[in-house]
């Protein structure tokens, strides 16, 4: 851990008061901060990072959740519930560079693109999805949610299979509904194990 990660950020802290130019290295002090705090660009960006935090959370949390509890849930044979994994994990098995290019495909500005098409059914005119703030950043969360989901629904899983039995019968000796079920037995006994998502 030591070496990992707080080596690197307490020469991160160090450098961040130097001007560093090849060959030779200033200490400045704060003026960098100072510099930072008055751009303005930092604060778009600052924004633009926290908002697809949130919505990356509020989307890859309880999607993956709940299709990890169809997959270990009774409902369904064996055989159909591992092509559906598979199919949503073969995402996370593809590079990132594979990824930007399929995703620049389906989005781009040509009335041949994926979404253009889909748009076009529904009567309106092609879009142009990667120039737009608004269009870019729900392009940007749908490339993530679909890298992803197959990832945190693995994690969930593994949560979900370690719960015994016995709780979910407990529960039901203890005339737990199903939602009562999901959230006191399901959800609470697998967060800790999924928490890395």
């Amino acid at each position: 851990m030591l070496i990992f990660w707080i080596s690197p950020l307490v020469k991160s802290g160090i450098m961040s008061t130097q001007n560093i130019i090849p060959g030779s290295v200033e200490n400045i002090g704060l003026r960098n901060y100072q510099r930072l705090f008055k751009d303005r660009l930092f604060f778009l960006a600052l924004g633009n990072s926290v908002k697809y935090t949130i919505w990356t959370l509020i989307i890859l949390i309880p999607v993956p959740l709940l299709l990890a509890v169809l997959i270990n849930s009774k409902i369904g044979s064996d055989k159909f519930k591992s092509i559906f994994k598979s199919i949503l994990f073969i995402p996370a098995l593809t590079s990132v560079v594979v990824a930007g290019i399929i995703f620049r495909l389906i989005f781009s500005e040509s009335p041949t693109a994926l979404m253009n098409q889909v748009v076009g059914f529904l009567g309106f005119d092609p879009i142009k999805w990667l120039k737009g703030s608004e269009t870019g950043f729900m392009a940007l969360l749908t490339v993530a949610t679909w890298r992803w989901t197959g990832v945190n629904i693995l994690y969930f899983l593994a949560g979900l299979q370690a719960i015994p039995n016995d709780y979910y019968e407990a529960a039901d000796l203890d005339g737990a509904t199903a939602w009562q079920k999901f959230w006191h037995v399901t959800v609470r006994r697998s967060s800790r194990r999924s928490s890395s998502c």
